[in-house]
């Protein structure tokens, strides 16, 4: 008997034509019948990428397997806040301070939707953009990566890029969060209050996710509150997915931006290659981890990606 496969692609045009009230279960429903036709080789294989940063930075994008026999697509991403790198007729736009200077969140959206028009040109499917952190100081070495110091600005122009990008590909929201020092950015701890992070350093990461949906976040290389980003239970598993109802994927940062507890946690793929997660596989066949927290994570990236099929088939059609 010839199993039954659910590519996504289908999958992702039949979700686009159902009427609303029954996107959310029966999206539910095929992801899970996805994800419990995979191996756990297949599952633990797309929690991480395998393209290891070398060269020319930027020249080659940035691998996820899929699983090939399931129709499931592989991520292809690139780098990021000014464009798809240097790639040949590839567009170098303005650094995102000097777009936000503009306070012109209409154009930010068609700058947006301009670098997914040409990452999908090249076979990529994920914009590691646009930097939504808090500018604290003119020396950071990022600064020129995201839009100022305006909670208000940050949300309005991250918005615009997020929906503008991803009429193409998936976008990325990053550096989540409270990230805005460079030298030391592997082990400061950031100590804040509640009301400040709530008020000051989440704002435009809800708005990208309630109002963009973007399709993916990144985490920071700090630590806030004592608990190191790519697995702060509090900010990824209580917050993002809990209170705001995430429906994407978390990715860390590059290289050193993942930790033992990081899947346990909710982050959902390691980049740009294994590093902690080259264990995972280990670790569950022991019994040391659970095997719903990698049905769990695959099954972000799965949901990320028909949801925002299904929105890209929807703004074609208007």
């Amino acid at each position: 008997m010839i199993p039954r496969l659910l590519s996504l692609v289908p999958l992702a045009v039949v979700i686009a034509c159902s009427s609303d009230a029954n996107v959310g279960s029966d999206l539910e429903r095929r992801v899970d019948e996805l994800v419990a036709q995979m191996t756990l080789d297949e599952k633990v294989a797309q929690m991480s990428g395998n393209t290891a940063i070398s060269g020319q930075y930027g020249r080659e994008l940035w691998n996820v397997p899929g699983v090939e026999r399931l129709g499931v697509p592989p991520f292809k991403m690139s780098d990021g806040p000014r464009g798809v790198g240097v790639h040949d007729g590839a567009t170098a736009f303005p650094v995102a301070m000097a777009r936000g200077a503009s306070w012109n969140a209409d154009v930010e959206r068609r700058v947006g939707e301009a670098m997914g028009r040409e990452l999908r040109a090249i076979g990529g499917n994920v914009l590691l953009a646009p930097t939504l952190n808090n500018l604290r100081h003119p020396s950071w070495g990022r600064s020129q990566e995201t839009y100022g110091e305006d909670v208000h600005l940050l949300s309005r122009m991250g918005v615009a890029f997020v929906q503008g990008a991803q009429q193409y590909v998936l976008a990325n929201a990053k550096h989540y969060a409270a990230n805005s020092i460079e030298d030391t950015r592997f082990n400061v701890n950031v100590t804040i209050g509640e009301r400040t992070l709530r008020e000051i350093y989440l704002p435009h990461f809800r708005a990208a996710v309630h109002e963009g949906r973007a399709a993916s976040v990144m985490s920071a290389y700090n630590s806030v509150n004592g608990q190191f980003c790519g697995e702060n239970e509090a900010l990824l598993k209580g917050i993002l997915k809990g209170e705001w109802g995430f429906d994407g994927f978390v990715l860390s940062d590059f290289t050193l931006g993942t930790k033992p507890k990081s899947a346990k946690n909710g982050l959902d793929l390691e980049m740009p290659t294994a590093n902690v997660f080259r264990d995972l596989l280990s670790q569950v066949n022991a019994g040391e981890l659970p095997e719903a927290v990698i049905d769990d994570a695959v099954a972000w990236c799965e949901r990320s990606w028909n949801t925002s099929s299904r929105r890209r088939a929807r703004s074609m059609k208007a």
